[in-house]
């Protein structure tokens, strides 16, 4: 592990006194972060979707998602009930 540089390394194998030198070496341009998140798509498609056998994940994976999305589009007014004492 001596031969790589910090900036090659996974996240799960950087040392605590590498991880700012590992923060600094990230590219934040808007190019950097699409890439980034291209990656992870691919990653995801090659681990879940892509196979031989799909299973059940991708579809669990969307219907949490669509479960996160609407508590964040009903927040407002979920808010407001909350705080109500004994009526909606």
């Amino acid at each position: 592990m001596a031969d790589k540089s910090v900036a090659e390394l996974p996240l799960r194998n950087v040392k605590l006194a590498q991880l700012p030198r590992w923060v600094a070496s990230i590219n934040f341009s808007p190019k950097g972060i699409l890439r980034s998140m291209q990656r992870g798509r691919n990653r995801y498609h090659a681990k879940y979707v892509n196979v031989l056998r799909p299973g059940v994940a991708p579809l669990g994976h969307f219907v949490a998602m669509v479960i996160v999305v609407s508590y964040i589009w009903r927040y407002k007014g979920e808010k407001h009930h909350r705080l109500s004492k004994y009526h909606w």
